[in-house]
């Protein structure tokens, strides 16, 4: 497997004339660095950041793109260079020849001796979406995101970001905050501490000022205060206080937040706390008690409508990919649009197929599914993976193995990370494999201490 290729590189910044040193990317292996991978579909490779005064733009600089399963190898060299063509040539087979000669003697084959040069950086760029199934719709609305977050980055003055801000929130959606999150993660992961906190600091600012953040922000606000061990009595008594403290979008967040939880259970409970409030004389308690019931109902009516339209969308979905010629290429073209509902549908799906003995329904769903596995797989980050190889182990043996194997990739911030992870699990209901991550992180632990 081969590892990213960085070069520190001397710039002075157009803006401030500040000087500093910036990585630079010169070979994107998409086998195995999908967040560079992802960068550079974005638009985004390269990118600097002045740490004086937050200006933005892109490095010209020669670039290699790999991708072992589609056989790609694409050359870049900037014409703005005005490189000489033998001097042209060395740097290409500098490049491509570390990347040869990084694979394992089994992946070298007859496509690396013939790599594909282009003359713009937009041209390798859209020949890579061609491949991947992006079109040009779909990645001209990215660039207009990718865009807006260059300008907003650019604009350190806070009232003119919050201009451009109010002119562009149509933009600001929930991919727009995904493509952030990722410069976040890329620049936390080459150490870029001040860049990383400029990107925190526009993200916590998107989220005070737009819908969407605001949306976000209330939602991890909400996961936060309920908490991974919520109960009907717990979720009854934190929708109270906010109904009580006239905090109407809270009550709509929470419910969204915990709707498995509001059964008929829970109005029992509900209805036996409001009749305790009338026989008490607590008359105004009484009062928002019964609104609060009202407002339940109504708002989970509206959930379980949208659900179900949500839930016909996903089985449309799930029918255009069986129908597809090239499945892989109808699931890369359909990412967007494939989420934890569609897995579900997926599953019911399949599960059904598995009772009526419709074994062709069966191969063909799987197929769905282990291709879209393999995608996903791709796109995480290599510690990710990692995290993920740890879960499939057998417990304690393989995992031990596979640990002792990689010494080199253990670290305070894999351990941080498997520690998130396991939060994240327990919280989404999947305590027995979040307990299983902690068991392994301590595993990881002892390995490191033994190092």
């Amino acid at each position: 497997m081969s590892t990213p290729t960085y070069q520190a590189v001397p710039i002075t910044c157009p803006n401030c004339q500040h000087r500093f040193v910036s990585p630079v990317l010169t070979v994107i292996d998409a086998g195995s660095d999908p967040e560079a991978k992802a960068l550079f579909l974005s638009g985004q490779v390269n990118m600097a950041v002045c740490p004086q005064c937050g200006y933005a733009g892109m490095l010209n600089a020669p670039l290699v793109y790999h991708d072992p399963e589609k056989e790609l190898l694409f050359t870049y060299v900037p014409p703005e260079l005005n490189l000489p063509e033998p001097e042209r040539e060395r740097i290409v087979g500098d490049l491509t020849g570390r990347l040869m000669s990084s694979l394992p003697p089994e992946q070298r084959r007859g496509y690396l001796l013939r790599p594909r040069s282009f003359l713009t950086l937009e041209g390798m760029l859209q020949a890579v979406l061609e491949e991947e199934g992006i079109t040009p719709e779909m990645m001209e609305a990215q660039r207009k995101k990718v865009d807006l977050l260059d300008r907003l980055l650019n604009t350190p003055d806070e009232e003119e970001r919050r201009a451009i801000v109010r002119e562009a929130e149509d933009q600001i959606d929930y991919e727009f905050f995904e493509i952030l999150t990722l410069h976040i993660q890329m620049a936390q992961s080459q150490e870029q501490e001040q860049v990383a906190r400029q990107l925190l600091s526009l993200r916590q600012q998107l989220l005070d000022w737009t819908t969407e953040g605001q949306d976000i922000a209330a939602r991890e606000e909400a996961i936060r205060e309920l908490g991974p061990e919520l109960t009907r009595e717990g979720l009854l008594d934190r929708l109270a206080a906010a109904a009580l403290a006239g905090k109407e979008a809270k009550v709509e967040t929470m419910v969204a937040v915990a709707r498995p939880l509001i059964d008929y259970v829970f109005y029992q409970q509900l209805t036996a706390r409001l009749e305790a409030a009338q026989q008490a004389g607590k008359d105004q308690e009484a009062a928002t008690l019964r609104k609060l019931r009202e407002t339940v109902i109504d708002l989970t009516a509206q959930l379980d409508a949208d659900l179900q339209e949500a839930t016909q969308e996903s089985a449309e979905l799930l029918e255009t990919l069986l129908e597809s010629d090239d499945m892989e290429q109808a699931i890369r073209a359909n990412l967007s649009e494939i989420d934890d509902l569609f897995l579900s549908v997926l599953a019911t799906n399949l599960e059904t197929a598995e009772r009526s003995g419709r074994s062709e329904d069966m191969r063909k769903l799987r197929q769905v599914g282990d291709t879209l596995m393999k995608l996903i797989r791709e796109s995480q980050p290599p510690v990710i993976q990692f995290i993920n190889e740890l879960l499939e182990a057998d417990y304690p043996d393989g995992t031990h193995r596979l640990l002792d194997e990689r010494r080199d990739q253990l670290d305070e911030r894999l351990l941080e990370l498997m520690a998130t992870v396991a939060e994240d699990l327990a919280q989404g209901g999947r305590e027995g494999t979040a307990e299983r991550l902690r068991q392994v992180q301590q595993q990881a632990a002892a390995v490191m201490s033994l190092a």
